[in-house]
């Protein structure tokens, strides 16, 4: 018993799909007809008619005609066409829902004016990826003319590194966009530059510093808890075991001079820099203060009774 023939028509009615719809799938090599007749007409058969529902899903989903040819001539699995369409989708219905989330927090202003319209630009252009780019130029720029080890320099990337959420908030919409705004400003870049070269000079031990750095800010944070006063006895024995094992990581001796270093480091750490890491925390849903300038701003306090008459840094 031979297979069931249709003509182009017959399968237009049964599939719901217009003759020009089969024609062009047909000219582009997807639904090749089984056998034409005498006159040259084309015929399809029930495979054919499968092949056409699944032409029709795949193009429901989304997926391309170059990669449905691809299933058809068995040069790619059916799950590895599915699993390329979403991937495209899900990277689809991101950039539509963060567009969305935008014009959404933009219209939050009663009012939106020029400079809201030129942000919202920036938000739809400047993706999170860019953004990570952006700030591996800016940790290049700033390391000119320092010798940085790799994990310091992708540690630097790693915790400078902004990510817009999905549905931002009026405040993060500006916390981004002032963001982008310093990475490329050449003044903050100077900036961090000298004093990237001034820390990585001589025998300066970035595993050693980070470790020293990673302890006292846990001892600062119990002490902080505890209601320890930066200026008592407890608070200066943390600056003083700060300067000393910071002194020991940059091959410098903890006196005066060093002392005066740190605190020059802190008015700059409490200047633009200090400005970068409030925004990333507003970026990340916490308040502005919420960095770890808390913390530090306690430590710029004992360093600062050491300097005084009242204590000593050694």
């Amino acid at each position: 018993m031979g297979m069931k023939g249709y003509s182009i028509g017959e399968l237009a009615r049964l599939t719901g799909l217009s003759v020009r719809r089969i024609r062009f799938y047909s000219d582009k090599g997807l639904l090749p007809p089984t056998t034409r007749t005498a006159s040259n007409y084309r015929v399809y058969t029930d495979l054919d008619l499968a092949r056409l529902d699944l032409i029709r899903a795949l193009r429901g989903a989304g997926v391309g005609l170059k990669d449905i040819g691809k299933l058809l001539a068995r040069q790619m699995s059916l799950a590895e066409v599915l699993r390329t369409r979403l991937e495209i989708l899900d990277a689809e219905i991101a950039a539509r829902r963060r567009v969305a989330a935008v014009l959404r927090a933009t219209l939050r202003s009663h009012d939106p004016t020029d400079s809201d319209l030129r942000r919202l630009w920036m938000m739809t252009t400047l993706s999170n990826a860019r953004m990570a780019a952006l700030v591996e130029q800016f940790v290049e720029r700033i390391a000119e003319g320092a010798v940085i080890d790799d994990g310091w320099r992708d540690r630097l990337v790693d915790v400078g590194t902004p990510e817009l959420p999905d549905d931002p908030t009026p405040e993060q919409i500006e916390a981004w966009s002032e963001l982008a705004t310093m990475l490329a400003d050449p003044a903050f870049i100077s900036e961090l530059r000298a004093e990237m070269a001034d820390m990585w000079s001589g025998d300066f031990d970035p595993a050693a510093y980070r470790a020293a750095a990673e302890q006292v800010h846990g001892a600062i944070c119990a002490a902080m808890a505890a209601g320890v006063d930066p200026g008592s006895e407890p608070g200066l024995a943390i600056g003083r075991d700060w300067l000393r094992r910071s002194a020991e990581a940059m091959a410098r001796v903890p006196d005066r001079a060093f002392l005066d270093w740190h605190l020059r480091q802190y008015g700059s750490y409490h200047g633009r820099t200090a400005r970068y890491r409030q925004l990333m925390a507003i970026l990340q849903g916490q308040p502005a203060g919420a960095s770890a300038a808390n913390e530090w701003t306690w430590m710029h306090q004992a360093l600062l009774t050491l300097r005084s008459d009242h204590g000593r840094p050694d």
